[in-house]
């Protein structure tokens, strides 16, 4: 297959600890161009660790000669960036979330379909070993659903990327920053269909869209190797402050689905649990932190025999999804398409965030 020509748009966090670092590793499938960041300091800390080209704005990366983009800015530009690369012939891997409006998701679906190239998103569990694994398991169990529980408590970064070099944009300049902070207000409210409070507005970008967009996604894969969906949410609560959420749904053969998360700023541990329960067995999921490469995801199956209760602990592998899903953008884009991590797939999950907002923030759209 053929070898791409690729840039990195946004160099923040994830950038610098997996994506730049992951796709250079990857010589005989990625040739880095350059990346993009409108820090001065990271560009020049990023030249001089990797060797790379640097450049301030999308406009200047795209004079270059491209097969491909990563999109991992802030959340507000995903959406125009992603259309703007299509429209130059690129196939485009972009950050979760897509967006805020599933509207905008028609727009970049529209934008790949008229450019036949690839979009795929950046939900990089669905690569996890220990994921494949379960939807396997739950498939070839075949009984019926009784329950799903996602319950997830974060401190965020900062206890597992200590021991990493990261470079911080101190230096943005400030029109950039009051740019992003308005682009991020006006698609939240073009998304509720009101503006939501201070509070409201970090609620749904923060711990709907930024974190537990992954449980959404994971739960709805899995569901969907035993033929059922994530069919109507029922509630949601946003706590003040960016502080968690817990919302509650029902998969389409009428079984609760339970989704909890929620910091913990002050304590160096993280904690990710999906459940699946059938009356006959359950089945269970324990993420490490996504910063830790390497460090296998634990699926436990339990099952009984009368009184005699079995817990079997799998490991399939030691892959890194974060890798793992690099090798599958390489090889959609040179197949021309994808069925995994689509704007689809996005879409359904932004509409799923959307309607958890709005219940949590009803009384904020009451007149």
């Amino acid at each position: 297959m053929k070898r791409l020509k690729i840039g990195i748009i946004g160099c923040g966090l994830i950038t610098q600890v997996e994506h730049l670092p992951n796709l250079l590793a990857l010589p005989e499938l990625f040739e880095v161009v350059g990346v993009v960041d409108p820090s001065a300091k990271v560009r020049r800390a990023l030249a001089e660790r990797y060797g790379v080209g640097t450049f301030p704005t999308a406009d200047d990366l795209f004079t270059r000669e491209l097969d491909c983009v990563v999109i991992a800015t802030p959340d507000a530009y995903h959406v125009e960036l992603t259309i703007a690369a299509l429209g130059r012939g690129l196939n485009v891997f972009v950050e979760k979330p897509l967006g805020y409006d599933p509207a905008d998701a028609d727009r970049v679906i529209s934008a790949r379909d008229a450019a036949k190239r690839v979009v795929q998103l950046g939900y990089m569990k669905r690569f996890d070993p220990a994921y494949l694994a379960l939807c396997d398991l739950m498939h070839r169990h075949g009984g019926r659903l009784k329950a799903v529980n996602v319950e997830v408590f974060d401190p965020d970064f900062w206890p597992f990327t200590a021991h990493r070099t990261v470079h911080l944009g101190d230096d943005v300049p400030e029109n950039l920053i009051r740019e992003n902070g308005s682009k991020r207000a006006e698609q939240i409210e073009r998304a509720l269909g009101f503006a939501p409070s201070r509070d409201g507005a970090k609620g749904f970008a923060g711990p709907l869209c930024s974190s537990i967009v992954h449980d959404v996604n994971l739960v709805a894969g899995a569901l969907a190797a035993i033929g059922e969906t994530i069919a109507e949410p029922k509630g949601a609560t946003l706590f003040d402050d960016d502080a968690g959420v817990s919302a509650i749904a029902t998969a389409s053969n009428g079984a609760p689905i339970s989704l909890n998360w929620h910091t913990v700023p002050k304590l160096a541990w993280y904690s990710e649990r999906l459940t699946f329960a059938f009356e006959d067995a359950v089945f269970e999921l324990k993420f490490p932190s996504p910063y830790l490469n390497h460090q296998p995801t634990e699926l436990i199956e339990r099952r009984s025999d009368g009184l005699h209760l079995s817990e079997t602990l799998h490991r399939p592998s030691y892959e890194e999804p974060f890798v793992t899903e690099m090798r599958a953008f390489h090889a959609a884009a040179n197949a021309g398409r994808s069925d995994k991590n689509t704007v689809e797939d996005a879409r359904r999950d932004i509409a799923l965030l959307v309607a958890f907002a709005r219940l949590a923030l009803a009384h904020e759209a009451t007149p």
